[in-house]
């Protein structure tokens, strides 16, 4: 019992906060940071940073739209608000576990325990959406990096920045193809839904997961035939491609509104876009709860070039609070799934 707190996942968490605790202070009291910012005579235009804050509301509100058109042509029950408590819980936990891998799990729980879905068909219908998401990432990764060949050939900071880019450019292709071999082959899709049962396992939620390979097998066949009735809904998946580009473009726009809040207007909205399409390709696979450091690394090698006069610490701080550490505040409620979680545990052992 005494040696509880120096298991692994405990070390690692603790590793985790002090990394992000370390990195807040040190945008804030370093110098030029936010608190020589705050002392300075630097007037923020709280308009600008409303609307910053406003787009990262509509990125997750999209969220919570997509998840809705995919799930409510099967389950007429299921309503939006249903779609935002997933959505959050899918925020919350991709937020706070290594490359987002906890998010998709807890919300096929959720999809199961709370709302009588199958887990094969959650499961399906997350694994298309996650796909939709990483084809619209990388499509607008791949614009964006062409568009601005000149800017990237520029910065003082070339090989650096060609490394980055160069990684996360491998890690969302293979990602991207990793996800479309799952979705037509029930081998591989038997596999991730075992990986899936395994997260699951390891935080307590689904036990004896090797007993229940026959259910598996089920799900399997389920989460097989709701990957090819996806298919025949082309609507559904032009909806979801278009929504999920404007999710991004939400997303993309914040750092540009805090670029504005500083008084700067020497760059259009596509520049700041692509640079925040840079920071995200480099970012999103590096295997620490919300790329901590990374994102933060990223953010400065990207933007220094647009925020001038001392203003890039703060300016990434602001956006850090904004897309990661608020997102964390505003969808913690929804990560509390049930007073009679031991009982829904046994019922899920059963079936």
């Amino acid at each position: 019992m005494k040696n509880s707190f120096l298991k692994p996942k405990y070390i690692f968490n603790a590793l985790v906060i002090g990394l992000c605790v370390g990195i807040i202070l040190y945008f804030f009291f370093s110098k030029d940071g936010l608190n020589d910012l705050i002392h300075s005579d630097t007037e923020v235009i709280w308009y600008w940073i409303l609307c910053a804050v406003g787009s990262q509301l509509l990125y997750m509100l999209i969220e919570a739209v997509v998840i809705y058109i995919f799930i409510k042509d099967d389950h007429k029950e299921f309503r939006f608000r249903d779609s935002v408590r997933v959505a959050f819980m899918g925020l919350f936990w991709s937020a706070i576990t290594p490359s987002s891998t906890g998010g998709q799990p807890m919300q096929v729980y959720l999809m199961h325990s709370k709302m009588h879905m199958e887990i094969g068909y959650g499961t399906s219908r997350l694994m298309q959406k996650f796909m939709v998401y990483q084809v619209v990432l990388t499509l607008i990764s791949v614009v964006a990096v062409i568009s601005n060949i000149p800017f990237i050939m520029a910065n003082k900071n070339i090989s650096y920045i060609l490394l980055l880019l160069a990684f996360g450019f491998v890690s969302q292709i293979a990602v991207t193809g990793m996800v479309l071999l799952f979705s037509f082959s029930p081998n591989l899709s038997r596999k991730l839904i075992m990986f899936f049962a395994k997260i699951l396992n390891k935080i307590k939620i689904v036990k004896n997961v090797d007993e229940k390979i026959e259910g598996i097998d089920k799900q399997l066949n389920t989460f097989y035939t709701s990957n090819k009735d996806i298919y025949k809904k082309p609507k559904l998946l032009i909806s979801a491609f278009i929504l999920t580009f404007l999710q991004f473009m939400a997303m993309f726009l914040v750092p540009y509104f805090i670029f504005r809040s500083f008084g700067f207007n020497h760059a259009s909205p596509f520049q700041l876009i692509s640079s925040q399409a840079f920071v995200n390709l480099m970012s999103g696979m590096i295997p620490i709860p919300g790329a901590s450091g990374a994102a933060e690394l990223g953010f400065t090698a990207f933007f220094g070039t647009f925020f001038i006069r001392g203003t890039l610490k703060s300016a990434a701080l602001i956006w850090r609070v904004i897309n990661y550490y608020g997102v964390i505040a505003l969808t913690g409620p929804f990560s509390y799934i049930t007073k009679d979680k031991a009982e829904e545990d046994k019922k899920m052992e059963n079936e």
